[in-house]
């Protein structure tokens, strides 16, 4: 299972319930607010664009009708065809007035001003009006081209898809009108070309989107029936084509267009998005940061604040580890906070009180510990000296030899060793020094029935285990795994052997006797007091209950038998040191195992 600090799963807590919802529905509700703005904003822009249209749309169908008015006007052809067939300058310039005054009146009543050119049938050079009051004039080699549009569509209004303007001034709609191919109209003119000004749409173009040196927020176009650009509010925009402009907005702006169907123009204009959710943009923005700022602050206060608690709390947790491991003399001081000052008494108190619990088990459990192990060192056997004196006392009377000096000294090394010591861990080699006198003693009873191997390498000799705990182990091999082999002229061998593995000594004690059944050896630690054909089991349930009762896990005894094969004895022992005992009296050894060879003759 995962674990998780207070203070980090506080400002998780935090972070989740508070910050996070509140950030969405800021967020969200921004985006909904935002996207209504850009929705309104795009309506109210999509009608002013139709209303300047059909503004446009009237404006031209105005026109139209004044030019094919002009056009129809049996004045003007009257006059025109007296301009035609005179020759003379002077009348010419007479007659002149009166197109001037037959313009300025359809100009009146349309409410209209406007510059033109009229087109004389013996293609004389045109008049041209000598009104300048529109502030731009057309060109002549401009009014030629409207001129051959008109000559293809005689008896139709045409608007070239072009716009007499300067760069920066009022946009100018030109127009162009032939009079129809009938017979009925004897006229002298052949083409009228009229350049007027639409207000609207210099309002719609020349409209001011921006202040104060900021970017255009909208762009506007007036596009042809090419698809061309004929006027924009960006002059440098002209005579490009809209497809290419429109591919450079992207989803960035909101592009609007409605179509002027006088002259087959088309209005378009495109808001920036951006222009029109700025302010929302600035305030979601602003919110933003303050609930950055919101969520920094929380945590540094959690932090602050935590930090106060925690630190008891942590000093807590850390005398609690140092009572984990032992030690029982910590004591947590005071802190300021009421609630946490109870629980450090409640905590020192505690502690107090376990300590002496856990000395007066310690000590109970030592002294228990003690005298059960000292206990077993005197079960190991006791029978074992008596026979050993009885063996004396009669060799004494039979062979009248220095084995008796001899097998005295051992017993007296085992004693010695056994019984006057006060420690209960001696070196290996040391242990198999007692054993060698402990088997010269067995030999002198038994005769040379057996042997004994030390099979131990040199390095391990001066590792520790405890005292006495080979030679029951030893005994038991000689007494029940040899027991009837020296009638049967069988000789037996015994084997002690020693390994490390890893920090586990183990020790074998192997024999080539008779063995054991696997269901004797299952019972063997059941029932200490059975023993079977003078076998007694007290000597390897002591051994085993002395090792676990002191070591504990994984420490222990084992044994493993075969019938007729021999039986393997295994100790498994901690690595222990060898008490200082074994160098006090390694300068008494009186007796040496080699010399047992002498002992043979008893």
């Amino acid at each position: 299972m995962k674990e998780y600090s207070i203070a980090s799963r506080h400002i998780q807590s935090f972070l989740l319930l508070i910050a996070l919802p509140v950030l969405i529905f800021m967020l969200v509700s921004g985006y909904v607010f935002r996207q209504e703005i850009v929705d309104m904003t795009a309506a109210q822009r999509e009608a002013a664009i139709s209303q300047s249209a059909g503004s446009v749309n009237a404006e031209l169908e105005r026109m139209s009708i004044v030019a094919s008015s002009l056009i129809h006007n049996r004045t003007l052809m009257n006059r025109s065809l007296e301009y035609v067939k005179t020759s003379s300058q002077e009348q010419r310039y007479e007659i002149s007035f009166s197109f001037e005054e037959i313009f300025n009146t359809y100009f009146l009543l349309s409410k209209q001003l406007a510059a033109y050119y009229l087109f004389f049938s013996d293609h004389s050079v045109p008049f041209v009006s000598r009104n300048y009051y529109s502030g731009t004039t057309l060109s002549l080699a401009s009014a030629f081209d409207y001129y051959n549009l008109a000559a293809a569509a005689p008896g139709s209004v045409i608007f070239p898809d072009t716009l007499a303007s300067d760069t920066g001034g009022p946009v100018m709609v030109s127009l162009a009108v032939a009079p129809p191919a009938r017979a009925d109209h004897d006229t002298g003119v052949e083409m009228l070309v009229i350049t007027f000004m639409v207000n609207e749409l210099n309002d719609f173009i020349r409209q001011k989107h921006n202040s104060g040196g900021t970017p255009a927020v909208s762009h506007t176009f007036l596009v042809g029936r090419n698809g061309m650009i004929l006027s924009a509010s960006d002059p440098s925009n002209i005579d490009l084509r809209f497809s290419d402009i429109y591919g450079t907005f992207g989803r960035s702006y909101i592009v609007m267009q409605t179509p002027i169907n006088a002259s087959g123009w088309t209005l378009i204009e495109a808001i920036s998005i951006r222009s029109l959710t700025q302010r929302v943009d600035i305030i979601l923005y602003i919110l933003c940061i303050a609930m950055v700022l919101i969520v920094v602050l929380f945590i540094g206060y959690n932090s602050l604040f935590f930090r106060r608690i925690l630190k008891p709390l942590n000093i807590v947790i850390s005398e609690m580890a140092s009572v984990a491991k032992g030690d029982f003399s910590v004591k947590v001081p005071a802190s300021s906070f009421t609630e946490l000052n109870r629980l450090n008494d409640s905590f020192n108190v505690m502690v107090t009180e376990i300590g002496s619990l856990t000395r007066e088990i310690k000590n109970e459990q030592k002294e228990r510990l003690k005298t059960e192990i000292d206990v077993l060192r005197y079960q190991l056997n006791p029978h074992f000296l008596c026979n050993t004196l009885n063996s004396i006392r009669m060799m004494a009377l039979i062979t009248k030899n220095d084995a008796i000096q001899k097998m005295s000294a051992a017993l007296m090394n085992i004693t010695e060793d056994t019984l006057g010591r006060e420690d209960t861990v001696c070196s290996l080699e040391r242990e198999l020094k007692n054993l060698d006198s402990y088997v010269y003693i067995m030999k002198v009873r038994y005769g040379d029935t057996f042997e004994f191997i030390r099979d131990v390498d040199s390095s391990l000799l001066s590792l520790g285990i405890p005292s006495m705990v080979l030679q029951p182990l030893v005994e038991n091999a000689i007494l029940h795994g040899f027991r009837g082999t020296s009638q049967s002229g069988t000789f037996g061998t015994i084997v002690v052997s020693a390994s490390l593995d890893g920090n586990i000594l183990a020790i074998e004690v192997r024999d080539n006797g008779q063995g054991m059944s696997a269901e004797f050896v299952d019972g063997l630690f059941r029932d200490e007091t059975q023993t079977e054909k003078g076998f007694t089991r007290i000597g390897l349930s002591a051994v085993k209950r002395r090792i676990q009762l002191s070591y504990g896990a994984p420490y222990t005894l084992s044994v493993a038998s075969y019938p007729g094969e021999g039986t393997v004895v295994t100790l498994l022992l901690p690595i222990l040191e060898a008490s200082e005992y074994d160098s006090r009296i390694s300068a008494d050894e009186s007796l040496d195992p080699a010399e047992s060879e002498e002992g043979k003759d008893g």
